[in-house]
């Protein structure tokens, strides 16, 4: 089941032949959200963060796509899709379309956050045949499509199940996956928007949970080099799709999960 501008489908021999054509050949932007419990996770943040990026690609924004009306759509699709539990990654994106621009959406069944459980092993490694700008337009999910695309080829080909992106000042920014998270004693790291890491929503709340000092850590936004990731404890990626994945191995170093994933489910239970 698929929420077109409003319409909802289930097949795209329903779907107007020009629109599906802009599918093949427009560029869109996307935004990947949780339904958990009934309700959208965090659905202010990401509605100005959709709305911001509609902005800075310079789309001319429907009056009508207020935060009430696209929360409505998102809803009556949630009703329709009767096959899906209350637990549900929405993909959400919008192309032009006749001189203004149309959303589609369609959502997929997944555990809610407090089910999932992280990969026993994950490793991973700097891909650095690619860089990222380190520039504000970096912190746009549109600007480096390529890059990951690559990045994800190559982890498969050599057996990873992530990889590190740098940017052009030789810095962390994050992994393919989602944001990146260094544990280092009584500090957590993280890569700062200024390094050219995506301004996720999910990174967002979690950044500001731990500035709270709930957690007792200290929270440091800044860039971060591709040493401290062997000075460590241990390593989080973090992602609305996937939730908090602790790493076990980069290169010759191990980590354990113990603090990241306490820091983690103890975020994802207040999220109640």
């Amino acid at each position: 089941m698929i929420n077109s501008d409003g319409t909802l489908i289930s097949s795209f021999s329903e779907i107007p032949a020009d629109l599906i054509q802009k599918l093949h050949s427009e560029f869109r932007i996307t935004e990947k959200l949780r339904y958990q419990k009934g309700k959208i996770l965090f659905w202010e943040q990401h509605y100005f963060r959709m709305i911001a990026s509609l902005r800075r690609h310079r789309f001319e924004i429907p009056i009508t796509y207020t935060m009430e009306y696209l929360q409505a759509e998102i809803d009556k699709l949630m009703v329709a899709e009767t096959s899906t539990s209350n637990n549900a990654l929405i993909h959400f994106q919008f192309l032009p379309y006749q001189d203004t621009i149309a959303f589609l959406m369609s959502i997929a069944q997944v555990a809610a956050l407090d089910q999932t459980e992280p990969s026993q092993n994950y490793d991973l490694d700097l891909f650095k045949e690619a860089s990222v700008q380190a520039s504000n337009l970096s912190n746009l999910s549109t600007t480096n499509k390529t890059v990951f695309t690559i990045g994800k080829r190559y982890a498969e080909e050599n057996g990873l199940d992530d990889c590190i992106l740098l940017n052009d000042k030789k810095n962390l920014v994050e992994t393919l996956q989602g944001s990146l998270y260094l544990f280092q004693e009584n500090k957590i790291l993280t890569p700062n928007l200024e390094s050219g890491c995506q301004d996720f929503t999910f990174r967002t709340a979690f950044n500001e949970w731990l500035l709270k000092g709930t957690a007792g850590l200290e929270l440091l936004e800044q860039p971060i080099n591709p040493f401290e990731l062997q000075k460590s404890k241990e390593l989080l990626v973090l992602s609305i799709e996937y939730g908090g994945q602790s790493i076990t191995q980069y290169r010759k170093t191990s980590y354990n999960s113990l603090q990241s994933q306490k820091v983690y489910r103890t975020f994802i239970d207040q999220l109640d």
